[in-house]
């Protein structure tokens, strides 16, 4: 929880945070860049990550707050 000084900050911000950078162009962006040289990656699959992570900030937390806390 570094940058957050409290809980409430953290269940605040890290979703926001994680919608902003869990994007479908940033997961093409990076799975093209190890790529191997001539090809990228498939459509579908970018297509997959996105229904995979779509409004999932705060289903991150409340699993994070499970496996951290009693």
């Amino acid at each position: 929880m570094g940058k957050y000084a409290s809980w409430n900050d953290f269940e605040k911000n890290v979703p926001i945070a994680y919608n902003e950078i869990t994007t479908p162009e940033a997961y093409k962006t990076g799975m093209n860049g190890i790529a191997p040289s001539g090809i990228k990656i498939k459509e579908g699959r970018v297509k997959h990550y996105s229904d995979g992570v779509e409004g999932k900030g705060e289903v991150m937390v409340s699993g994070y707050k499970r496996a951290m806390f009693e």
